[in-house]
């Protein structure tokens, strides 16, 4: 059988339309083999591969929320007084990183139970840093590989938005986002020895009529702006793209966390005969699904899914 590797773009909240994708998959019983991720993405493929399914992912949707952007409004406001308003980011990430560490029990990534590579971008080096939990099937030229991370710190790393994230510091090595160089890492999924890889990107960059008048808007669109361009060469590299329709949200838009899963869920629905044109012939549509479920999970697979977040 043909491995199946996903890659998981970034996108902040977006990030959770990943979740509904992969409960799709699930419900659909294709296996994934192996799983990358950049920014919000490399958070589910993280947890994913540590062990977490989709359903038990989304349990943890509600309790995410703005508690989460650590700001260091300390640091900014002694420099400001000493009249130096340098900084390397607003945001610490030390309580993304608790929260990591906390579900995967401080793992390391050579731990996890599934074939998982993070990205992330090395500002020193000017390089790709790749965190894998495993020796690369295919070598990655420009990319520079570390096994030997907490997964946690890995991703942190990949989360580190330059400007309003501070970067992070391992090994003397300058850690920030990897969506500045690879959004949606279809190569590291390949390069994990996946045969058929199905990305999922999730950041447009449609006209918008807007002041950007804060700091806030002008990073994020910014950030879009760079990263939208990156869609061609995520085709390139991957067998199939979904495309989840998440644009207009966000990248911290908290109370859309659950339209975000709806979207991914109902893309994926959508698109899965193209899915099983790519597959393996032996992974063939499933049948009824059978009676032995759990009974939360009866709950939230019965009708639309998502009611499953209204009835808590």
């Amino acid at each position: 059988m043909n491995k199946i590797g996903i890659a998981l773009g970034g996108g902040g909240i977006v990030g959770c339309a990943h979740l509904g994708i992969l409960l799709a998959l699930e419900e659909a019983r294709i296996p994934i083999h192996c799983l990358a991720g950049t920014s919000s993405g490399s958070i589910v493929a993280a947890l994913y591969g540590y062990g977490y399914s989709a359903p038990e992912l989304m349990d943890l949707v509600p309790t995410i929320d703005r508690r989460y952007l650590d700001y260091d409004y300390g640091q900014f406001l002694r420099r400001l007084f000493r009249n130096d308003v340098q900084t390397r980011g607003l945001v610490r990430g030390k309580k993304l990183f608790e929260l990591i560490a906390e579900k995967t029990g401080d793992a390391r990534m050579a731990d996890l139970k599934n074939p998982v590579a993070i990205l992330s971008a090395d500002l020193r080096r000017g390089r790709q840093a790749l965190f894998s939990s495993q020796p690369l099937a295919e070598p990655l030229p420009d990319a520079d590989v570390f096994t030997d991370i907490s997964v946690a710190r890995a991703v942190q790393a990949s989360c580190a938005i330059p400007l309003l994230f501070q970067p992070v510091e391992y090994q003397n090595h300058l850690f920030v986002d990897g969506g500045i160089l690879e959004n949606c890492p279809a190569s590291a999924a390949r390069a994990l020895g996946a045969d058929i890889v199905i990305a999922v990107d999730l950041v447009f960059a449609d006209p918008v009529d807007e002041p950007f008048d804060t700091f806030m808007s002008i990073v994020h669109r910014v950030t879009t702006i760079n990263v939208a361009s990156q869609s061609k060469r995520t085709a390139q590299n991957a067998d199939l793209v979904l495309r989840p329709q998440v644009g207009g949200i966000g990248m911290f838009d908290f109370d859309k966390a659950e339209l975000c899963i709806e979207r991914g869920y109902e893309h994926a629905k959508e698109r899965l005969g193209e899915i099983y044109d790519i597959l393996d012939q032996s992974i063939k549509a499933p049948t009824a699904p059978s009676d032995k479920r759990p009974s939360w999970m009866t709950r939230l697979l019965e009708g639309r899914p998502f009611a499953y977040f209204r009835s808590r």
